[in-house]
């Protein structure tokens, strides 16, 4: 039963998506409806019902701190891209998490991807390798701070 009720509410979640992207076409519904089943499906299959499901507060919380971080990360790539020296020391980092298995480390793993100077490279089991457009930064403890805010949202 936890299937279809979930099958259910990521369809009509996906619907409601794909009308604002068709906006409104009455036209691209049959197509929208059978794309929404199939996808609904398949994120089943990867995201199971039975996963950790995220608190709002918190959700709400790391949206802000994740807004933030990537305004900052943001203007500090733009500066050093703009200066003429171009004060970059790329490299790799491997992270060990201590986040739950499934959303909770996936979320991680494409955060920090979205953050500029990151990049996450793979996610095998509890280690996140990530690129890093300077690692003379204290880049571990900025993942250890993201980490600890979607920790936040999944703790039960």
């Amino acid at each position: 039963m936890a299937y279809a009720g979930s099958a259910a509410v990521r369809t009509a979640l996906l619907l409601v998506v794909w009308w604002a992207l068709t906006e409104g076409d009455p036209g691209a519904a049959g197509f929208g409806l059978g794309a929404a089943v199939l996808v609904a499906l398949v994120s089943l299959r990867f995201f199971p019902p039975a996963a950790p499901h995220p608190r709002l507060a918190a959700t709400l919380a790391f949206a802000g701190y994740f807004l933030l971080r990537s305004m900052v990360a943001g203007v500090d790539v733009a500066r050093r891209l703009l200066s003429p020296r171009l004060p970059l020391r790329p490299g790799y980092l491997t992270y060990t998490t201590a986040l739950a298995e499934g959303r909770p480390r996936w979320l991680l793993a494409n955060a920090l991807s979205l953050l500029p100077g990151t990049l996450s490279v793979t996610l095998r089991g509890d280690e996140l390798e990530l690129h890093c457009l300077d690692t003379s930064l204290p880049v571990h403890e900025d993942v250890a701070r993201a980490e600890h805010w979607i920790a936040r949202m999944f703790a039960g």
